[in-house]
């Protein structure tokens, strides 16, 4: 039985997947194979922060099940040249031009030529194209030259970066002014200081300070958030002029918050950025990026909200804090 592998790292799922998803969906006995291991071309730009297969492998199949294929098009792992021989006789491969799949197809699809009856068929499918013309690609949204809908950001020229659990309890966080639940109502407080001191953009950091901003008539310039609270997922929903998705998960900075961070805070519409992983160290791309007429604003657990002027000072904090945390190559 002839089966049609959409052959694909799906790495930070993007318009181009839905395409190929789009072209699979027609096919004979589809099967979307996210491609793993040896199959991933070491020199790919920022290979070290491509998404663990885990995660490619649910969002594929969240994608799936909102679109109703899932039913439809079972999703596979394949990790290993060995693996991608042994796939069943005749198969058609669909995939992108692209650095990736020319390895693959160079070293595991030539080796299948050779097998006896093994008449497999290859489409390459046309990148599609952002905004700027040129293709949309994984790699392109690593590097935070463009997002997952294909529109053009600022760029950055920011490494991923770690957070050592070594250096979490010397952490230097910018300083600003606490408003005290047990003094104040922060939310009030905090409207009302934004309406007198009319910062250049604000900046609200975290689901639970954001909701209560909202909540309280006012929405910020660019909101921060990725669904979770000290006390686990948190049930609101958020929207904005624009909405971006980034991949980040803890205890890491990658370029992409950067460049869409900076979109954000440059653009004139109010925008939201959703985490896809945690919004921690979120504030220090903010302070570094934003105007010193501007600020942030994030919860403290258990206490309030903290009013953080991105000011000089705060920019030199933040700025050591970063240049201590090690580069991921």
């Amino acid at each position: 039985m002839t089966e049609t592998w959409a052959l694909n790292l799906f790495d930070r799922l993007h318009i181009g997947h839905e395409v190929l998803i789009d072209r699979l969906r027609d096919a004979p006995n589809p099967v979307a194979v996210v491609a793993d291991g040896e199959l991933i071309a070491h020199e790919l730009e920022l290979a070290a922060i491509i998404q663990p297969a885990t995660t490619r492998v649910k969002k594929l199949e969240g994608f799936l099940a909102a679109t109703g294929l899932n039913d439809m098009i079972p999703v596979r792992i394949i990790s290993s040249f060995a693996e991608l021989v042994a796939a069943p006789s005749p198969t058609s491969f669909l995939m992108f031009e692209g650095p990736c799949c020319e390895e693959i197809e160079a070293r595991a699809l030539s080796l299948r030529e050779h097998q006896p009856g093994f008449k497999d068929i290859v489409e390459h499918l046309k990148p599609v194209r952002a905004d700027d013309g040129d293709k949309v690609s994984s790699a392109r949204i690593r590097k935070g030259e463009i997002d997952r809908l294909g529109r053009h950001l600022r760029g950055t020229s920011q490494p991923p970066r770690r957070l050592e659990f070594s250096t979490r309890s010397g952490l230097k966080i910018p300083k600003g002014d606490v408003y005290d639940v047990h003094e104040v109502c922060p939310e009030k407080e905090v409207v009302d200081r934004i309406e007198r001191d009319r910062p250049d953009k604000v900046i609200s950091v975290g689901d639970v300070t954001t909701a209560s901003l909202v909540a309280q008539g006012y929405t910020p310039d660019v909101c921060i958030v990725d669904g979770i609270t000290r006390r686990g997922g948190f049930e609101g929903s958020f929207t904005g002029e624009k909405e971006y998705v980034v991949y980040n998960p803890p205890a890491v900075i990658f370029p992409e918050a950067w460049s869409v961070i900076d979109t954000a805070i440059h653009d004139d519409t109010r925008s939201l950025i959703i985490v896809d992983g945690e919004e921690d160290l979120m504030g220090f791309p903010v302070v570094l990026l934003a105007s010193e007429g501007s600020v942030m604003v994030y919860g403290q657990p258990d206490v309030g909200i903290v009013w953080c002027p991105a000011d000089q000072d705060n920019k030199n904090r933040a700025q050591a804090y970063l240049e201590d945390m090690p580069i991921i190559t």
